[in-house]
């Protein structure tokens, strides 16, 4: 029998998993890669969740939460998904956002929950120009006459060794990294641009390292926190007139997203009106469908989602100091980023490994690809005609698609109840609407003949309709439906610039950025780094931590002439 089992043993585990949150404390720390940027930048993101009691990676929670703060309150958010305690991400900064410094704040659920939790552990601070109009954060911004001192640069420590040289503009060069030491390293490496215009005064990752090393004992933990050690826990509330929550109470909700079934979740909903889905993590931003199944006549409600931002305080932000004579350097980043947002080539980025939640393996399918048979106008037809392992029946009042299951002997035969039927990717629990669904639209049809676990609910078998265009045309779902905007994790990427041609107008800022670069002890490696259309000096910045938990940095110059 085949199954989602991962997240029916997170329910399994879960008491086990609670106990254990007395000894762990998770604080997480972002490395960026700038600390200067202008509104509509896109700021890249790598993550380290440590445990606090061992001051190593923690390998727990699978998720960390970021929020972008100005001293007025939250203005974006994030998140980032974890595995061995490293993640990598991104956000884009608002066009909108006035100028002023802000305050990234990075957790996890599991850290977050302990009482006293100090959100400003592993903050990061940034400043932020806009240059497309003069508006400022209120009090956030003084003008000063002459150009502030820069701050003193992070002493190198750990044994990281980097080596970088010269090179000419819209030439390539490469980057020396050496591991000298006994222990592994884990660091995100930035090239970017040193236009003068100075960082905003913070902590690094030595810093990190020290307050973790320093932290007071616990005083105790939320014990309704549950640790997302699969994954995001995402929570909806069911919406209707007063009393209606009670009368769905073990109803099972679903939640999915368009694909091939990878984003499918199903949980009861609790007698409170409030539904749990434990999910693998969702990535990207995407429209996600919720749906009750099973509603009667005259039960009106619907799932609307939760935020999972917390909100938290962000202390006294600093000003903003801006002084007159960046304007040409500040009309550069500007020109820089406007020209990335209009030439946003995929060969500017690399996809890096992320976990993936897989329902489905297609081994154990039988595709039928409907333009290898006769076409027919009803989708009944295609089962009655040439489709096999697959039969309508009258069900509940309604129709029901049945998929047949092979037994040891090698026999087959039909389990009682209806299978899971998917279009893509999304759960059709009314079986009439897809039987009367156009099957010109569909491209082609796979059959899963066993049994699967979504969350709580499980089916005898799954049928997945995919069409031509991947996004349910013409498909008509019940009023109950909610189809809601959704921030996912965001997806690792590494910013190489690998395929910059002479085609692009080249002003970045950031030359290049990898969140996730590991060196073993004695390795060195060495990588290739695309330069601009223009001249400039370029700090070459590693951060990370060794395998003992010991912060590393180091730093180089990149001279472009």
């Amino acid at each position: 029998m085949k199954k989602n089992l991962s997240l029916y043993l997170l329910l399994l585990l879960l008491p086990l998993s609670l106990q254990g949150a007395e000894r762990l404390r998770e604080r997480v720390y972002l490395s960026t890669d700038r600390d200067v940027y202008v509104a509509g930048d896109r700021v890249w993101l790598s993550a380290w969740c440590l445990d606090a009691e061992t001051g190593r990676l923690s390998a727990f929670s699978k998720t960390a939460y970021v929020e972008v703060h100005s001293p007025t309150g939250m203005v974006q958010t994030a998140k980032i998904a974890l595995d061995g305690g490293r993640g990598a991400g991104f956000l884009t900064l608002p066009t909108t956002l006035p100028s002023g410094n802000y305050r990234l704040l990075a957790y996890t659920k599991l850290g977050a929950s302990e009482q006293g939790f100090d959100p400003l552990s592993g903050v990061r601070t940034v400043s932020v120009f806009n240059t497309f109009s003069t508006e400022r954060i209120e009090g956030g911004v003084t003008v000063v006459a002459q150009a502030p001192a820069a701050p003193a640069p992070v002493p190198a420590s750990g044994s990281l060794h980097l080596e970088a040289g010269s090179a000419a503009p819209n030439g390539t060069t490469r980057i020396r990294l050496s591991n000298d030491g006994t222990e592994s390293v884990s660091f995100s490496l930035s090239v970017r641009h040193d236009d003068g215009i100075p960082t905003p005064a913070g902590k690094h990752i030595a810093d990190f390292v020290r307050e973790i090393h320093n932290l007071p004992a616990a005083r105790g933990f939320d014990g309704s926190v549950v640790p997302e050690y699969e994954g995001e826990i995402i929570r909806a509330d069911v919406i209707g007139e007063e009393g209606v929550a009670g009368q769905v109470t073990d109803r099972y909700a679903f939640i999915s997203s368009p694909g091939t079934g990878e984003s499918v979740y199903s949980e009861a909903i609790d007698p409170d009106g409030t539904v749990t889905f434990f999910t693998s993590n969702i990535y990207g931003d995407r429209e996600v469908f919720l749906e009750i199944e099973g509603l009667e006549a005259g039960q009106a409600c619907h799932l609307e989602l939760r935020s999972p931002f917390l909100n938290l305080p962000a202390g006294d932000i600093p000003a903003l100091q801006l002084y007159a004579g960046w304007a040409r350097e500040l009309e550069l980043r500007g020109l820089g980023m406007q020209l990335e947002k209009n030439f946003n080539a995929d060969t500017l980025y690399a996809a890096l490994p992320a976990r993936v939640h897989r329902i489905f393996d297609e081994r154990e399918s039988k595709r039928y690809v409907l333009d290898d048979y006769t076409r027919f106008p009803v989708m009944e037809e295609l089962f009655t005609e040439f489709i096999q392992g697959v039969r309508v029946r009258r069900m509940n009042g309604g129709r029901g698609i049945q998929v047949w299951q092979p037994d040891r002997t090698g026999k087959f035969y039909f389990l009682p109840g209806s299978a899971l039927v998917l279009l893509d990717g999304i759960p059709v629990l009314d079986h009439g609407k897809i039987l009367d669904y156009d099957p010109l639209l569909v491209k082609y049809i796979d059959i899963y003949a066993d049994n699967y676990l979504f969350g709580a609910r499980s089916f005898p078998g799954v049928v997945s309709f995919v069409t031509y265009k991947g996004t349910l045309p013409s498909m008509q779902f019940d009023s109950q439906v909610r189809i809601a905007d959704f921030q996912g994790c965001a997806l690792p990427l590494a910013y190489t610039c690998a395929g910059v041609g002479s085609d692009y107008p080249d002003y970045r800022q950031t030359l290049y950025w990898h969140p996730l670069l590991t060196l073993a002890p004695g390795e060195s490696v060495e990588l290739e780094c695309k330069t601009p259309a223009y001249s400039g000096r370029f700090d070459v910045v590693a951060e990370g931590l060794d395998a003992g938990g010991e912060a590393v940095t180091a730093r180089t110059t990149l001279n472009v002439r």
